[in-house]
């Protein structure tokens, strides 16, 4: 039957394509361009002026288009950074295409080697819509930003493959007015279809206001901190540079460019809100503003061996740049308010699945209210969206998607509260599922594919040279009176990692940070800019040039904090489970490096383990922060946790990032419950976009009055005196232990009689391992494995099986009963998970991984009494499977190895991919 239903059409054809398609002709329509590099940068150029001295250094740019397979390209624009080409290029092909995504190039002619400048993707997907009340692939015209290399024109740009649309841009390259449409063919007519030669052709021109009014935009920046930054950077001056566009671009000389003339139009009148919004010395006490778009450079300080600070204290260096730019804030404001509904659906479901996790009580009530708030979001974007659109400037895509958008939400609002009514606590798991696809559609919906406005860079430079970069969405920074439309990181502090740009940030030297900033920024119309510094921390005096005094909006040029608070930070690092395997033994020598402001300790190492329990307090005394107690208390700076693995020889490397924020008692605050002492939580470990463990930890910032430390909560328990002077996790916050026995047992070892486990009260719980045998072992480094032998540690502490002499011969373990005590939280949930690994012994005392596997949760094999209730634990308990999972303990249960260490958040006891190695 299966293979009748295929022979009536076309295999090759992907899911969803009908077999019988129709001709269509794709226009792709180029106007113009502006912002390009006003330098020739190909070798030709470079040995013109050095041989010949030829200096003219202005590009000749075309624009090259790719599609199915096809190019074509426009004429070349000789000695211009603002080309103008008015040309079309057409495509012929069957619709809908088979290729789903448009490659846009501008480059620059040359008589060696042709360069790229900047590149765009153009995708069919979000500019078209393929339902019943869809519509054809339609885009502009509208302008589109490139971005790539830095313009630093040198001879060799290391950067170029980002021109070629490889890799995330780091600069802004220029940007193109396009449009596109497409022309279904009437296929009774040959002549139409008869050739699929890509043509070039003129186009018709447009108007320079078809794509908005000319606007003057404000951005406004004030650096808070600047930590963190890499030992490399550390012995020379460094500035942070912050750019929109070419605007604040010092290399081409445009920190103070040109402003445009404003075009007058008919009609023009400005909006309700920026009347509302503007004041009566703003007209023209900014009409001669200065951008000022870097620091100033200073030479930064030690924080530790690997990273360095600058010591801004009460003085916030600031940056302003005033930019042109057509405004079509109406798609970024609906962009926002979509961004913002997933936000919350994400931040919802995210804690209803912790709390499933974590087996938390009513986790169906949240999904519900989860629901609620998706449903109330969709309705509100109906009420919010449709504003503006009768504008001159607004597009056919503009109008289409609005369509869609709304139709899309309101079914979504729709089904988000049939689903409401439909969850149960039986049902939350299916239920979650499908909020999944509600999210992924949003953040589908959210992606504007018609540009306005630049993403904002933020450089750092040493030595007068861009080493590390962050990139903002402008959209994100967008100001609006109406809170659903104002961009989620507009007027507020942001923490920005900024990493190396190109190949340089990929693989482990991408994990690295190169410098940490909190940020404040600001972006809206020069109308609007009444309140730009509202967000600030408070207690701050404004610093500005001479010009700008009395001036209410004028900018200022640096903040001077005037109130100070001193706290003392307190972190109880823990815990770490399923780190990743650093060393070839598959274990790893983990220490962690908590990072504050411009201070970092670091907790012991522990050898070999991947679970290491620091059990460790580190103390952060003498910390400044600036702005009022009670701003710091609601959103206290974010504490950075990296943790590395001690070698032998060389470096500690990388293994894992994370991040916190403390909970912030105030001086005239009681330190009792219910939000104190704080309580240990789990925090997930990256590395690079990977999971890589989980930290359990708790972290507290505690305000020092005005009688000192004396008033501050009394540091309990003595110094650890085996390990040196290391403060232990004080009673309170670390979890109450219980002693576990883990035993490893012969398969001639019968389980233990009740009356055995009560006569062993030195043991309150213990865990029982039988060892069967090891199957299926693949050779390692193209040995065979022939000694194998398997390692178990849980918290630290751990014990070997015996030896199997010849694995060919007999792959059975021969033990006797062995064990190890360890100390386990009561609570199961903070239990961390049980390690085995194999390793082959070979001569001369060498041992080779061959595969490792975590048991990510004990939980699953604590023993049930016949009522089904659990054990005391201040009586004796027996670490077994409950009902139904096997019929002796662990004897049925088989764990498969694999190579190269632990995948963290496995399951535990579920089958998982073995290259190498499979135990029983």
């Amino acid at each position: 039957m299966a293979l009748a239903g295929c022979a009536g059409r076309n295999l090759l054809l992907p899911e969803g394509v009908p077999a019988e398609r129709q001709w269509a002709r794709f226009y792709v329509k180029i106007y113009r361009a502006e912002g390009l590099p006003r330098m020739n940068t190909s070798l030709m150029a470079n040995v013109k002026k050095a041989f010949i001295g030829e200096n003219k250094d202005l590009v000749d740019p075309y624009v090259q288009v790719f599609f199915a397979g096809q190019k074509g390209k426009t004429s070349v624009q000789k000695s211009s950074y603002e080309p103008l080409w008015n040309e079309q290029v057409i495509f012929t092909d069957l619709f809908p295409p088979l290729c789903k995504r448009m490659k846009v190039q501008i480059r620059d002619s040359d008589k060696v080697n042709d360069v790229a400048i900047g590149t765009h993707f153009i995708d069919l997907r979000k500019i078209s819509n393929d339902g019943d009340r869809g519509f054809l692939p339609t885009l502009g015209p509208a302008w589109v930003n490139m971005y790539g290399s830095t313009r630093n024109y040198t001879l060799l740009d290391e950067h170029q493959d980002l021109n070629e649309g490889l890799g995330e841009g780091v600069s802004f390259r220029a940007r193109l007015m396009l449009a596109l449409a497409v022309e279904i063919l009437d296929t009774s007519n040959p002549e139409l279809t008869s050739s699929t030669e890509v043509q070039v052709e003129q186009a018709t021109p447009v108007s320079e206001s078809c794509t908005g009014k000319m606007e003057e935009f404000f951005l406004f920046g004030a650096f808070l901190e600047a930590s963190m930054i890499d030992r490399k950077n550390g012995d020379k001056s460094v500035t942070f540079e912050v750019t929109i566009g070419n605007y604040g671009n010092e290399v081409d000389g445009l920190s103070r460019p040109q402003r445009p003339r404003p075009r007058k139009e008919p009609g023009d009148e400005e909006e309700v809100d920026l009347i509302q919004n503007s004041s009566d010395d703003e007209g023209d006490d900014g009409g001669d503003l200065a951008s000022v778009s870097s620091t100033p450079p200073m030479r930064p300080q030690i924080t530790d061996r690997n990273y360095f600070h600058l010591p801004y204290l009460e003085r916030k260096p600031c940056i302003y740049i005033k930019s042109w730019w057509p405004d079509q804030r109406r798609r970024l404001y609906n962009a926002n308010i979509v961004d913002h509904i997933a936000d919350k659906l994400e931040e919802g479901l995210n804690d209803v699945q912790e709390m499933i996790k974590m087996e938390k009580s009513y986790p169906e009530r949240r999904l519900r209210g989860v629901l609620e708030e998706l449903s109330c979001g969709c309705h509100r974007f109906l009420s919010l969206a449709d504003k503006d659109q009768g504008h001159s400037s607004c597009t056919r895509l503009d109008r289409e998607r609005l369509k869609s958008c709304m139709r899309e939400l309101e079914s979504m609002g729709q089904q988000a509260r049939s689903l409401r009514a439909q969850v149960k606590r039986h049902t939350v798991r299916d239920k979650l599922r499908l909020c999944q696809n509600f999210l992924q559609k949003l953040r589908f919906l959210a992606d504007e594919p018609q540009h306005s406005i630049p993403d904002v860079f933020v450089w750092m430079m040493s030595n007068n040279k861009r080493v590390a970069y962050a990139r903002v969405p402008s959209k994100d920074l967008l100001f609006s009176i109406v809170e659903e439309e104002l961009g989620k990181d507009c007027a507020k502090v942001k923490t920005l990692f900024l990493k190396l740009p190109g190949k340089r940030g990929f693989g482990s030297a991408g994990w690295t940070v190169q410098a940490k900033l909190e940020l404040y920024l600001w972006l809206g119309l020069s109308k609007q800019r009444k309140d730009f510094l509202c967000g600030l921390p408070c207690g701050f005096e404004e610093v500005k040039v001479a010009q700008g005094l009395g001036l209410h909006s004028f900018p200022p040029i640096s903040l001077v904090y005037t109130k100070k608070q001193a706290f003392q930070l307190r972190a109880h690092m823990y815990q770490a489970r399923s780190l990743f395997a650093a060393d070839s033994s598959g274990l790893s020598d983990p220490f962690a490096r908590v990072f504050f402001i411009n201070q970092s300790q670091c907790t012991e190492v522990l050898n070999e383990t991947l679970c290491p329990t620091w059990d460790q307090m580190l103390v952060f005394d003498n910390l400044e922060l600036y702005g009022e107690a009670q701003e710091l208390r609601d959103d206290p700076p974010i504490i950075v946790i990296e943790i590395y693995d001690q070698d032998s020889m060389g470096k500690a490397d990388f293994m894992g990032r994370t991040f916190a924020k403390p909970l912030v008692k105030m001086a005239d605050e009681a330190y009792c419950p219910p939000r104190f002492p704080p309580q240990l939580e789990y925090y997930q470990i990256y590395r690079g976009n990977a999971t890589a463990g989980d930290l359990l930890a708790a972290f507290e910032l505690l305000q020092i009055g005005p009688a000192g430390k004396a008033d501050l909560p009394p540091i309990n328990g003595p110094v650890d005196v085996d390990r040196g002077p290391i403060m232990p996790v004080p009673v309170g916050i670390r979890p109450v232990l219980s002693k576990y026995r883990v035993e490893v047992p012969s398969q001639e070892t019968p389980p233990p009689t009740a009356a055995a486990w009560t006569e062993q009260r030195s043991f309150p719980t213990l865990s029982q391992v039988l060892f069967w045998g090891l199957r299926d072992l693949k050779r390692v480094n193209l040995a065979q494995v022939d000694r194998p032998r398997v390692d178990i540690e849980c918290a630290g502490k751990g014990v070997q099986s015996s030896l199997i002499h010849n694995y060919k011969k007999n792959p059975n373990f021969n033990t006797l009963v062995k064990w190890f005590e360890v100390d386990l939280p009561e609570n199961e949930l903070l239990h961390p998970p049980l390690n085995i690994r194999v390793v082959d012994c070979r001569a001369f005392g060498r041992y080779t991984l061959v595969g490792s596997h975590a048991v990510s949760s004990l939980r699953r094999f604590i023993y049930r009494r016949p009522d089904g209730s659990a054990p005391s634990w201040n009586s004796t308990a027996w670490l077994g499977p409950q009902k139904g999972c096997c019929s002796q303990p662990l004897q049925a249960a088989t764990s498969v190895i694999s190579h190269g260490g632990p995948s963290p958040g496995c399951q535990e006891s579920l089958p998982r991919a073995a290259p190498h190695s499979g135990t029983e």
